[in-house]
């Protein structure tokens, strides 16, 4: 299946692409990764240090995850200490937080900051009022998750977990190029951060199907105008997997 117009395109960061690629593989299928963000540290880790801490003297009711990047951010720094509730936006972010020895209590069906949100309120109810949860986010992340929470009578204090920086249309050239040569029958994404960072350095997303890790990131998609959208069913590597064979088998 890596002959002409074969090849999957991986847009996640190089550290999150190597599993994806053995999973391809493993399916006769050749990929080419090209990642259009990376993650670096906040410009600051006050915010964090600070809210681990007052996790630590039991100033929180709970910690939301929103991706596997804020996890590991957190790891980084500190533990959770005390019983809080943990909450994670969806199932990778669970895992990755199971890798650290700790149980999410809190995984919406629907795998973004609304859903986590909406497990939170269906959960508590007016009991949310007064409770105080620290979210360890991207900065300048999406605000559905604190603004309902805040809507709904919680108080959340967001801090800076790590930075998300797009690639450069000189590092996003090797797609460009293989794109052109029809040489890449489709392309993953995990993230609306990526699809922006392709449609930028590239001036659109091509004409092959786009496979999308989840809902907001299909959105993203279809905002920047691709052509057709392949959703996985779970936003794993697994599920990516084999919605990248399915959409080059409509490629195909």
């Amino acid at each position: 299946m890596s002959g002409a117009g074969g090849l999957v395109a991986i847009t996640r960061p190089a550290e999150q692409a190597a599993s994806l690629a053995a999973l391809l593989e493993a399916k006769g299928i050749g990929s080419l990764v090209v990642p259009a963000i990376r993650r670096e540290p906040p410009s600051s880790w006050a915010g964090l240090d600070r809210g681990i801490a007052l996790l630590g003297r039991g100033t929180y009711a709970g910690v939301l995850f929103t991706s596997p990047a804020a996890v590991e951010a957190f790891f980084s720094r500190g533990r959770v200490t005390g019983e809080p509730v943990i909450g994670a936006v969806g199932q990778g972010t669970a895992a990755a937080l199971e890798r650290h020895g700790v149980r999410a209590a809190i995984v919406p069906d629907e795998g973004n900051g609304s859903g986590l949100a909406g497990a939170l309120i269906d959960r508590y109810g007016a009991r949310l009022h007064g409770m105080r949860f620290l979210q360890p986010r991207a900065a300048g992340g999406r605000e559905e998750l604190s603004r309902e929470l805040l809507a709904a009578g919680a108080a959340v204090d967001v801090v800076d977990a790590y930075r998300t920086v797009l690639a450069s249309a000189a590092e996003l050239d090797p797609l460009r190029r293989a794109l052109e040569a029809g040489s890449v029958g489709a392309v993953i994404y995990a993230s609306p951060s990526a699809v922006r960072a392709v449609a930028e350095a590239i001036g659109s997303l091509g004409e092959v199907p786009a496979v999308a890790i989840g809902g907001t990131t299909a959105v993203a998609l279809q905002a920047w105008g691709a052509r057709e959208v392949v959703v996985a069913e779970r936003p794993d590597d697994e599920a990516l997997a084999a919605a990248a064979a399915q959409a080059l088998r409509r490629n195909g």
